[in-house]
């Protein structure tokens, strides 16, 4: 068997946990069109970009503390958002700071300072990383009701502006494509490899010589990085300050994280594969949307993103059983 002919079940391999993800992708944007063709004209385009790139930038946000591991799964991630958005919209304007800098500046700064202080609670005292953020949501969760009962306030106008956007040709698309690229230039460096070594193995990582201490608080400020801008887009979609919206943005990204083929004990997870979760998770809600489910709306997308993360988790298991050893054997 010749080099390339190696190489191709290797490469199958590596790709597999990007099936389930692409394959329901696939099939809800083909339901779309037949129920939805809306999402295809420039205006559906538009608020398909500003409605899913909160989710998509958060996942991808936990997707870097999933790699870190162990059980990296961040609980958090949506009252972080959620606390976020209520210091833009409350918090600058007494500042006398609403522009674009100020805006984006603040939000990148709370996530990075958030995030950096749980993965600092983690490294050092050898914390879970569940239990961790299980806490920072329970008091985020409560704080955010404390300081705003219920939802208010005004975004900045030239933000609050996004929603209304007609063309995909704006911030809305820019903001994402500039997170994309820096994602990518992250997980081309030294820095993020060894995140992924330690995720895999921390013995094996520190007897490499890789810091663990400041690895870990730096996986978790990235993180901070990617839930600051999408803090900004989700204040962007809903023009004010929302208390509530933390639970359902904990549970989509988790979710949008596991389809997208992450693995919960460390040390694996693709950011392509995040981003077509966090896709396929906002396009259940938007199919759903286009049917009259009255009332029960609600209840529909939540039986909906049940029972498609228990279809990705059976069909993971399915591919996980396949290998390049028994793919060659299947060719004979």
């Amino acid at each position: 068997m010749s080099e390339t002919e190696r190489a191709f079940p290797r490469f199958l391999a590596r790709q597999r946990s990007l099936v389930t993800p692409i394959v329901l992708l696939i099939v809800l944007l083909i339901v779309s069109a037949w129920h939805g063709p809306h999402l295809f004209t420039s205006d559906g385009l538009a608020g398909a970009v500003i409605g899913a790139a909160p989710l998509v930038l958060a996942t991808l946000g936990i997707t870097v503390i999933a790699v870190a591991g162990p059980a990296g799964v961040d609980l958090s991630v949506g009252p972080v958002m959620t606390f976020i958005n209520i210091a833009i919209v409350l918090g600058l304007p007494v500042l006398g700071a609403s522009g674009s800098l100020a805006v984006f500046a603040t939000a990148i700064v709370l996530g990075v300072l958030l995030q950096a202080a749980m993965g600092t609670l983690i490294a050092c005292l050898r914390v879970s990383t569940v239990v961790v953020t299980l806490a920072v949501y329970l008091v985020l969760d409560g704080l955010n009701t404390v300081i705003l009962p219920q939802p208010g306030g005004t975004a900045p106008d030239w933000l609050g502006s996004w929603s209304a956007a007609s063309s995909i040709l704006s911030p809305i698309l820019y903001v994402p494509l500039g997170a994309f690229v820096l994602w990518t230039l992250i997980t081309a460096s030294t820095f993020f490899r060894n995140i992924r070594l330690m995720g895999a193995n921390d013995r094996t990582a520190f007897v490499s010589g890789v810091p663990l201490i400041p690895t870990r608080i730096g996986a978790h400020a990235i993180a901070g990085i990617f839930v600051g801008i999408a803090s900004v887009m989700y204040t962007g979609l809903i023009g004010s300050a929302d208390p509530t919206a933390g639970a359902s943005y904990t549970l989509s990204a988790v979710t949008a994280l596991v389809i997208g083929g992450a693995s919960l004990a460390g040390g694996r997870a693709k950011g392509l594969g995040s981003v077509v979760g966090a896709i396929d998770i906002w396009l259940i809600s938007y199919v759903l949307s286009t049917f009259n489910f009255g009332l029960n709306a609600s209840y529909w997308v939540e039986f909906a993103t049940g029972a498609v993360l228990v279809g990705a988790l059976f069909a993971g298991g399915i591919l996980a059983g396949f290998s390049p050893r028994g793919w060659r054997q299947q060719r004979g």
